[in-house]
């Protein structure tokens, strides 16, 4: 954020000076005033800043990380991440919420509210990473996550491929928001919770552990689903293993995707 918050000053202080310019009278040679050549001189600079960011070539930096439950006994993690790939799975230490390889880097905020530990984690704001391109920057992360302590969490993706298995998690809800990603998911083999799935253009791999009982709701546009109809049978347009109302362990999934390939098993 600070990083692109140059490019921005920039701006501001070009298109001030101009304006400066113009109020003092100063005119170009062909009579236009100055703040006439603004929108030019900004899409060149537009332009450089594109050309550079593609032939230069950054160093990655790779950092790693743990964040401590500071005496917490329950949680509420958040990953936003972008261009990349993504591997999520259990085996933290059991003081610890997370710890991994950054790849690229890592921001973090932590809140302590009583018992629960509310954790966001993003991809680290880079000098290159502008809204109107994609720069070649690439994180990959590897995160090891505390698999005992009841988490909910969350999922804010991008295009990247991820790699989430949380068989030995214990969750309390989990969400997940993609855009263009390829995910493969494995859910927790223990707990009765729900899950949230808002797809845009990804491909998805969902396993549900053979122990667990499910009950899926798919809202579905353009979009590929391929489910195993032999545990999930289809009633009343709704896919429900036979048991699930009196499973121990059983998932409550909903799914809403756009132009998605889907494969649930």
């Amino acid at each position: 954020m600070k990083n692109n918050s140059l490019l921005w000053g920039v701006g501001l202080l070009l298109l001030g000076g101009l304006m400066l310019a113009n109020a003092m009278g100063i005119r170009l040679p062909n009579g236009n005033s100055l703040t006439s050549v603004f929108w030019p001189l900004t899409f060149i600079l537009l332009g450089v800043w594109a050309l550079v960011s593609v032939f230069w070539k950054q160093d990655v930096k790779t950092e790693s990380a743990s964040i401590g439950l500071d005496g917490a006994s329950e949680s509420k993690l958040r990953i936003h991440h972008g261009a990349g790939e993504l591997k999520v799975h259990s085996g933290a230490n059991p003081n610890e919420l997370l710890h991994g390889t950054f790849d690229g880097g890592m921001e973090h905020s932590a809140e302590r509210s009583g018992n629960k530990l509310d954790v966001k984690i993003r991809s680290a704001s880079n000098f290159w990473d502008f809204p109107f391109w994609n720069s070649n920057h690439q994180y990959n992360w590897d995160v090891a996550l505390n698999q005992n302590i009841p988490t909910s969490l969350r999922f804010n993706i991008g295009a990247n491929k991820s790699i989430i298995a949380l068989r030995d998690m214990n969750l309390l809800d989990l969400k997940i928001k993609a855009g263009a990603s390829d995910i493969d998911l494995i859910l927790p083999e223990r707990g009765r919770f729900r899950t949230d799935l808002d797809l845009g253009a990804a491909s998805l791999t969902l396993t549900i552990p053979e122990n667990v009982s499910a009950r899926i709701r798919a809202s579905l546009g353009a979009a590929d689903l391929s489910i195993d109809k032999t545990r999930f049978p289809k009633v009343n347009g709704v896919y429900q293993s036979p048991d699930y109302e009196t499973a121990t362990n059983a998932m409550d999934i909903h799914i809403s995707a756009g132009a998605a390939s889907i494969k649930i098993k």
